[in-house]
């Protein structure tokens, strides 16, 4: 894929220089360009868990590369050059890529800890996924709706986080 992105955009010498590997250290970010090393650091679970998301963060990454070893540091990280790459490599040129998440155990096979905590509201059942829990998260349906309804938090697993709490609470009291 990626000797072809280049032969599209006209850059081939890069990919004798270009090396891809993959760091569990990447937490925030599918991928990272480091343009002056020419190297493309990837996530893990773009193995497994997010294996369908490869080529597009894959190419993301090249092109910049590409706008790199074509205007130097002359150019935005996501400017106009970089769009048209992404464009005529046929993917959507877009910085962030949405991503739901189910559950955390895809990132904890991958090796990741984090927990993640849904937050629902009692009224809609609409829901939003969050690295920490908020305790003062509306739901943005039922407040324009002239409603603010505060939303319950769940863990990833589907407990309800305030539940779990006093039971701990209680257990203490006990001993």
């Amino acid at each position: 894929m990626l000797e072809s992105w280049l032969r599209t955009w006209k850059i081939s010498r890069l990919s004798h220089d270009l090396r891809v590997e993959f760091s569990p250290r990447l937490r925030r970010a599918f991928g990272r360009c480091y343009q002056s090393d020419r190297l493309i650091r990837l996530t893990p679970s773009l193995l497994s868990a997010q294996s369908y998301l490869m080529p597009e963060v894959l190419c993301h990454e090249a092109a910049h590369a590409a706008v790199y070893e074509r205007y130097g540091t002359n150019c935005q990280p996501h400017g106009e050059e970089w769009q048209h790459l992404m464009e005529a490599a046929g993917f959507e040129p877009r910085v962030r890529i949405p991503v739901v998440v189910r559950s955390g155990s895809a990132l904890r096979s991958a090796g990741y800890s984090i927990a993640f905590f849904i937050h629902r509201c009692p009224v809609c059942r609409s829901s939003r996924t969050e690295t920490r829990p908020m305790q003062r998260l509306r739901c943005a349906n039922c407040t324009r709706n002239g409603k603010a309804v505060a939303m319950e938090i769940d863990t990833a697993e589907g407990r309800r986080r305030r539940e779990r709490s006093l039971t701990c609470r209680r257990q203490r009291s006990k001993q």
